[in-house]
């Protein structure tokens, strides 16, 4: 079967290690829409962190966002599946890693905003890529007071994600959490996700085609990282990035250049090539 949807992941795939969408991925993405091909979002942010790249790309509808715990209409804003934590589970999970160095990321629904200590944002840079520490630093929450924050909390959340600023850190925190239901990846080196158990990006997406009428077949998925591997898994046509993790390669069916040579534009090009 023809296929009928690409499904891609965001940093890392998308956008290069600059964080810029370039003028060949974005030529790759118009050539398929203009077949009538869904081009859907798989990522770890919430929509709110994709307001700039979505006004670049107004052929998306949908984007499986926060890991695949929520399929959201982009257009209307319409969630069309969901899984969450409640806050009882987050303030217990954030208490597990409290006295660690970790930097703390809550996804709040209420105001559709990531919101972290804003002490511990100001000094992003410790726990990521200067790059993408600026990033957060603009549209993500900053709480003085975090702990009052995470108190006060009413939930539910989407997930939690954690960066942490050394690998010792994350691999105790890794000890500490892998005894709990909860599921877990990552997509970075020193990241961390905890999202309701029985739900990741292939979950999401999956729930995303079943609603458009498509099987895994006519599903093209491009991921990088850890927490792609899922959608990989589900997706007809699996395509991890030359930049990208061994076990996204190891579930992928084509490996593509790196981002920062065009990778998703010529994995995209090449399906509309053999489907001409």
């Amino acid at each position: 079967m023809a296929i009928q949807l690409i499904a891609l992941d965001i940093d890392g795939t998308l956008l290069n290690s600059k964080n810029e969408l370039t003028g060949p991925t974005l030529d790759a993405l118009q050539r398929a829409a203009g077949r009538g091909i869904h081009i859907v979002l798989g990522t770890g942010r919430m929509v709110s962190e994709c307001r700039e790249l979505l006004a670049r790309l107004p052929m998306i509808r949908y984007a499986v966002t926060c890991s695949g715990t929520q399929v959201v209409d982009v257009k209307t804003g319409e969630t069309l599946f969901r899984r969450s934590l409640t806050a009882q589970e987050l303030r217990q999970l954030c208490a597990q890693v409290a006295d660690l160095d970790v930097m703390l990321q809550i996804f709040d629904d209420r105001d559709g905003l990531i919101h972290n200590d804003a002490g511990v944002l100001a000094h992003a840079e410790r726990f990521c890529s200067p790059e993408l520490a600026r990033a957060m630093q603009q549209c993500h929450g900053a709480e003085p007071d975090f702990a009052a924050y995470l108190r006060d909390f009413e939930g539910p959340t989407n997930k939690l994600h954690m960066f942490f600023a050394n690998p010792a850190d994350k691999a105790e925190a890794i000890r500490r959490l892998s005894g709990t239901p909860y599921y877990m990846s990552e997509s970075h080196k020193l990241d961390l996700e905890l999202m309701p158990p029985g739900v990741d990006k292939g979950v999401g997406l999956t729930e995303l085609a079943r609603r458009l009428g498509l099987t895994a077949n006519q599903v093209m998925a491009i991921g990088d990282g850890g927490n792609d591997v899922a959608m990989l898994r589900c997706a007809g046509l699996a395509v991890a990035m030359g930049n990208g993790s061994d076990e996204a390669k190891a579930a992928a069916l084509r490996i593509a250049p790196d981002n920062d040579h065009d990778g998703a534009a010529a994995a995209i090009s090449q399906m509309l090539e053999e489907t001409t």
